[in-house]
C-alpha cells in the first residue's frame, strides 16, 4: 500500500472513532433510556416502514472567448439519487436497503466526445435480528458497478481516439457477510462483518486477449472473475455542521485473510451540501478510493456544483 493510502486510511480511522465516541455521549446526554420492547411501535401491528432520500442536479459552466491567458470552455451536468427503505417489526426483524445512483457527463470545447463526469450504481441491502435497542446480528449484501461504458482517450496523429475498457457489469463488486450491526438513528449506523465474502466480476471478451501475467482489474487471463475472503466494515454516518450545511459519510474498509493482508482496501465517499434555500444548493464531494486489484494507488474524485435538491 502507498504512503498516501495508509496515511489517508490512518486520518478515515481517526475520523470515525471521534465520531462513533461523541455521537454516542451526545445522544446520552439528550435522549432518555427506552425500554427494548418498546422500540418498535407503530400503528401497523407493530411494524415500522420509512422511505426517504435525495435526488439532485447539479452542473458547472465555464466559457473562455478571446481569452488571452487561455482555458477552455466546458459544462457539466450531474444527477444523483441516494434513497433508503427501512423495515421493522416488534419480533426484532431488521432490514435497512440503500440504493445509490450518480451520472454525470462533461463537455470540453474541442472534444469531439463527452467525457465522463461520474457513474456510479450502488445497492445494499442488509437484514437483522435484534440483539437489543441498538445492536443486531446481521447479513449483509452489497453490489457495486457502473451503468455507461468507459473510455480510454489518446491522440493518435493528432486524432483525438477512445478504447472502451469497461462497461456495465464489468466490473461489478459483491460482497456478502455475516456480523454485527449498530443502528443508533438514521443518521449513524456501522455494520461489522468478520466473515465477508467478496468477489470482482468482468466480461471475458477484456482478460481474453491479455498479455501474459497481465490482469483486468484484478482477474486474469481467460478469467471471469476473482474471490476474497475477509471482513469488511461499512456504514454511514451525517450531521449539520453549521446551519443548513450537511455533512454525509459512507464508507467502507475490506481486510482480506487470504493474500496481501497488509492492504486493507477502502473506499470513503464524503458529501457537504449546503442550502442557499428549500429547493437549491450546492454539494462538494471528495472520494477516496483505495482497492489494490483495481489500482495500486489511492484514488481521488472531488466535485463542486450548484444545482436543484430534492429531499423525500
Amino acid at each position: 500500500m502507498s504512503s498516501k493510502a495508509k496515511l489517508f486510511l490512518s486520518l478515515l480511522f481517526l475520523m470515525f472513532s471521534h465520531l462513533m465516541f461523541a455521537q454516542e455521549e451526545k445522544e446520552e446526554v439528550l435522549e432518555e433510556e427506552i425500554p427494548f420492547d418498546a422500540v418498535i411501535q407503530s400503528e401497523m401491528g407493530g411494524k415500522r416502514m420509512k422511505f426517504y432520500g435525495n435526488t439532485r442536479f447539479n452542473f458547472n459552466q465555464a466559457y473562455f472567448s478571446n481569452w488571452i491567458s487561455g482555458g477552455e470552455s466546458s459544462l457539466t451536468f450531474l444527477y444523483g439519487l441516494d434513497y433508503n427503505f427501512n423495515y421493522s417489526d416488534r419480533n426484532g426483524f431488521v432490514w435497512d436497503s440503500n440504493l445509490l445512483f450518480s451520472l454525470g457527463t462533461t463537455y470540453i470545447s474541442g472534444s469531439k466526445f463527452l467525457k465522463k463526469a461520474d457513474d456510479r450504481f450502488e445497492i445494499g441491502s442488509l437484514v437483522g435480528k435484534q440483539i437489543n435497542q441498538y445492536w443486531s446480528y446481521s447479513g449483509l449484501l452489497n453490489i457495486k458497478t457502473q451503468l455507461l461504458p468507459g473510455y480510454r482517450f489518446y491522440n493518435e496523429n493528432d486524432v483525438e481516439m477512445r478504447e472502451k475498457v469497461s462497461q456495465f457489469l464489468s466490473p461489478m463488486i459483491l460482497q456478502a457477510g455475516l456480523g454485527w450491526y449498530y443502528k443508533k438513528n438514521n443518521d449513524f449506523r456501522i455494520n461489522l462483518s468478520p466473515v465477508t465474502g467478496r468477489a470482482i466480476v468482468v466480461s471475458k471478451k477484456y482478460t481474453e486477449n491479455l498479455d501474459q501475467g497481465a490482469k483486468y482489474f484484478g482477474v486474469d487471463a481467460q478469467k471471469r472473475s476473482k474471490l476474497f475472503f475477509g471482513a469488511l466494515i461499512s456504514g454511514f454516518y451525517k450531521r449539520e455542521i453549521m446551519k443548513n450545511i450537511i455533512w454525509e459519510n459512507n464508507f467502507s474498509i475490506y481486510i482480506n485473510y487470504l493474500e496481501k493482508i497488509q492492504n486493507v482496501d477502502f473506499d470513503w465517499n464524503s458529501n457537504i451540501r449546503f442550502k442557499v434555500n428549500s429547493k437549491v444548493s450546492g454539494n462538494f464531494i471528495i472520494h477516496l478510493l483505495y482497492d489494490d486489484d483495481l489500482l495500486s494507488d489511492l484514488q481521488v474524485r472531488e466535485l463542486l456544483g450548484l444545482g436543484i435538491n430534492i429531499d423525500l
